[in-house]
């Protein structure tokens, strides 16, 4: 639908020379309503209060269509941005909110953005002297909910925000598709996250985020990534194995993302995947500036492959598998050396195993105190793997 197509606007004004208000404000845009009232006061340092109730919008109604973001021309994957986008461009003057004083409420019983479909949204905001608040900033959506706070401080040359957030029960498959156009994850989502950054553009936000958190996601699937197929065919992550119709895809029952964020790099040493038939830990760092990936994934079988085409029991195998290139194009392969040096490990006898094949050995029949050291070390080797 067209933007801007219908507009009225009511209210009743009531003021003076230091003070003025809008009480019974009625405002629609196209389909959406709001009733609204509005104070203001000691405008040289403005003191603002508002109460603003909306019934529904679709912002994307009012953005810009993707289609004219490609045309303007991005920086290569891997590549700092030209000087011009960060430290170089012309700093925002921020001096007229560091006078402002304002306390208010937003609600909004439905919002589309950027596909999003978000509803009950409630967001109270208060500030003064150049730190404002939004406590709290509640919103449902897909199933779940989000309670998070914020803080802007602009107090200083640039500003800086700092970010608490708590979701729960949000459905991410739904979210993602309408968001991204994707289906990368399936799952329930349970998010804590604490979050502070410098700056006002995407490229110094990005670089000087910091904080910690973790996301649980319960009953899903990676999709895209058959692990259990990767691991039990290595022809098939070369892309040299036959490919079935079916989209391949991972199922949990749990997967876990502790992280933390340091100058813009995201890192994660104990993130674990549990399913009926797998264990998987993994570690790396995803650069969010350059937007790279360099992630381990140490996969263990705990029970056969039954109902993923597969009826062998194959408990206990690990394949290491790599995850790199970028975030558009990541790219998994097995850790070749890593399988190697595990197959070396699982292949040598502990020393009391040794111990024990000399041992057994010596009680043999027909052994004698003076068997050559030829003998012994042939009897020795055959207690390896690749000795029998």
């Amino acid at each position: 639908p067209k933007a801007l197509e219908k507009i009225a606007l009511h209210f009743k004004v009531d003021g003076s020379s230091d003070k003025v208000s809008l009480t019974d404000g009625n405002l629609q845009i196209d389909d959406s309503k709001m009733v609204f009232s509005l104070a203001a006061s000691q405008f040289s340092r403005p003191s603002i209060t508002f109460n603003f109730d909306l019934d529904q919008i679709d912002l994307d109604r009012y953005l810009p269509p993707k289609g004219a973001e490609k045309k303007e021309k991005k920086p290569a994957r891997g590549s700092k941005p030209a000087s011009g986008s960060t430290s170089k461009s012309k700093a925002a003057d921020y001096s007229a909110l560091r006078k402002l004083k304002v306390d208010g409420i937003i609600k909004a019983g439905k919002i589309k953005v950027s596909g999003a479909r978000l509803h009950d949204l409630v967001i109270k905001i208060k500030g003064s002297n150049g730190v404002f608040r939004v406590e709290p900033m509640l919103v449902q959506l897909y199933q779940g909910k989000v309670n998070s706070t914020a803080t802007l401080d602009v107090r200083k040359k640039g500003p800086a925000t700092q970010l608490r957030l708590n979701a729960q029960g949000i459905q991410v498959a739904p979210l993602l598709k309408d968001v991204m156009k994707k289906d990368f994850i399936e799952g329930v989502v349970k998010a804590e996250a604490t979050l502070g950054t410098v700056g006002d553009n995407a490229y110094s936000i990005k670089k000087n985020l910091n904080g910690k958190g973790l996301f649980l996601f319960t009953d899903g699937a990676i999709v895209g990534f058959d692990l259990p197929g990767m691991i039990r065919n290595i022809k098939a992550t070369f892309g040299l194995a036959q490919r079935g119709k079916e989209r391949p895809k991972t199922d949990f029952s749990e997967l876990r993302l502790p992280f933390t964020i340091t100058n813009g790099v995201f890192k994660t040493g104990e993130a674990s995947l549990k399913s009926p038939v797998l264990r998987v830990l993994a570690k790396g760092t995803a650069n969010l500036v350059t937007e790279t990936l360099d992630f381990r994934i140490d996969p263990k079988f705990v029970a056969s492959l039954k109902g993923q085409g597969d009826e062998k029991k194959r408990s206990g195998v690990l394949v290491p598998v790599l995850v790199t290139g970028t975030f558009a194009s990541p790219k998994f392969r097995p850790d070749l050396e890593g399988i190697l040096k595990q197959q070396i490990k699982e292949g040598i006898p502990e020393p009391s195993q040794i111990k024990e094949m000399f041992k057994s050995k010596e009680k043999k029949k027909g052994t004698t105190e003076g068997e050559s050291l030829e003998e012994k070390s042939k009897s020795f080797l055959k207690g390896f793997p690749f000795g029998k």
